[in-house]
């Protein structure tokens, strides 16, 4: 389904983030035009983690807030691929991930080659950032 929006069409799902994004950031956030929130790091990011419809937009949300690629999208993916993490742990494990660091790639190999559990593979191999956030006074969740 389609709806008419000025001269763009928008889709449900761009609706649907105009609208998330509006909640989280206020009505100024509804004046942005489709072509910066269709090009964003983060949509875009939240666009390939909604591809196969599997994850929610919240969990999506999520997973791409601060985003600055699709590298959290491709970690997420990977390794839900394998169905070794459940979803709150792979969120944990590739939230905040750049493409210069794979922390898909780090937990994977950890799993084929040591006898670690995977909350202590998460731990390890997640973004140096995710650790520093947690000591923000206020958290990130």
């Amino acid at each position: 389904m389609r709806e008419r929006l000025g001269n763009a069409r928008l889709s449900w799902g761009v609706r649907g983030a105009v609208g998330l994004a509006a909640l989280l950031l206020g009505a100024p956030a509804l004046s942005q035009t489709r072509e910066l929130l269709e090009e964003g790091p983060q949509y875009s990011c939240f666009e390939a983690t909604r591809e196969g419809g599997a994850t929610s937009e919240t969990l999506a949300a999520q997973l791409c807030q601060g985003a600055r690629s699709n590298a959290p999208a491709q970690c997420f993916r990977r390794v839900q691929e394998g169905g070794f993490l459940s979803e709150p742990q792979a969120l944990q494990l590739c939230q905040y991930s750049t493409p210069t660091d794979d922390p898909a790639s780090c937990f994977l190999k950890g799993r084929a080659s040591s006898f670690l559990e995977e909350t202590q593979l998460v731990q390890l191999c997640r973004p140096p950032i995710a650790e520093m956030l947690q000591f923000c006074p206020y958290g990130t969740r």
